[in-house]
This record gives structure tokens, C-alpha cells and sequence, in this order.
């Protein structure tokens, strides 16, 4: 009869220890759902914004492939679209735009061939593509819009979360 026993609390002992090792590994996959999901609903892609009569866009951003940068960098490409809805032409480029991290720091446009600018008509919409040199580790980027050569002296910029940019395919 003990040995019974003994045989019996020891297959549940067994049977418990395996539940609670599943609970915890599904617990772990829950919460990396959850931190993923988080990091992607916090982004501002296709977020309309306006200023000055000019309704920007980030429609997508991904990293891309550049030999020039050094190690600890990547390259981010950022896709922008932006409609003049203003009664004048208005001049806008990719040097109108930085990179912010979460740390507070500071990336300017890099200088690549394809970056986009041109004075955009009254009505007419303007798309294009903005090259930053990033650090590889960056993570909760923020595209700021603050104009280079703001006559008006207008302290206004707009602000997209990004999140952290994935590899292109």
C-alpha cells in the first residue's frame, strides 16, 4: 500500500512539474506577443499629418543594404508622400527630416544620390524616398519634420514613432 502511494505523489509530482514548466513557456510566448504587438501599434506609418498646408505621410520604412556606412551603421530608408494643399508653391526635402532615437540623439539626412526634394505645386502631391545613417542597435525611432531653412521662424515640427525598422527583403 505505501509503495502505491509513493508511486502515485510521485506521478503527480512528475504530471505538476510539467504543467508548470508548459504554463511558463506559454506565459514567455504571450509576453513576446505582447511586447511585438505593442511595438507594432505604437508606429505612425500612413499617419496623415499638416503643416503649413503640407499633408505629410511616412508610408514605410526598412533598411537597406550600403556598403559606404561604416560597421556600426545601417542605412535607413524612409518613404515619404506629401500633398501641397496650400496656395503657393512650397519647397520640401529629405534634409527637412531627422532621425530620433529614444535616447534623445540626433541623425541627419545622409548624403545619397536618390534622396528626395523638389517644390511641390499647389494640389500637386510629392513622393519619395529619405536616406539616414543610423546606429545597427537603433530601436523606437522618430521621424521629425523640422524645416532647414525655415524663414518664418515657425518652432512647429511634426513627429511620426517608427518604431524599429526592419532589414528590406
Amino acid at each position: 500500500m505505501k509503495k502505491l502511494l509513493m508511486t502515485g505523489l510521485t506521478i503527480g509530482a512528475l504530471l505538476g512539474t510539467v504543467a508548470c514548466s508548459n504554463t511558463a513557456d506559454n506565459n514567455d510566448n504571450k509576453a513576446a506577443q505582447t511586447q511585438t504587438q505593442k511595438e507594432t501599434t505604437k508606429t505612425e506609418i500612413n499617419q496623415e499629418k499638416t503643416i503649413n498646408n503640407m499633408a505629410m505621410k511616412i508610408t514605410s520604412d526598412n533598411i537597406v543594404n550600403d556598403d559606404t556606412l561604416k560597421n556600426d551603421q545601417s542605412l535607413l530608408a524612409v518613404h515619404f508622400t506629401i500633398k501641397n494643399n496650400g496656395k503657393v508653391d512650397y519647397g520640401v526635402g529629405a534634409g527637412d527630416f531627422y532621425i530620433k532615437d529614444s535616447k534623445g540623439n540626433k541623425y541627419k539626412m545622409y548624403g545619397h544620390e536618390d534622396n528626395f526634394g523638389d517644390v511641390i505645386k499647389p494640389g500637386k502631391t510629392l513622393q519619395g524616398i529619405g536616406y539616414y545613417a543610423i546606429p545597427k542597435d537603433a530601436t523606437n525611432l522618430t521621424v521629425v519634420y523640422d524645416k532647414a531653412v525655415d524663414t518664418s521662424k515657425n518652432d512647429k515640427t511634426l513627429e511620426w514613432n517608427i518604431g524599429t525598422p526592419k532589414t528590406a527583403k
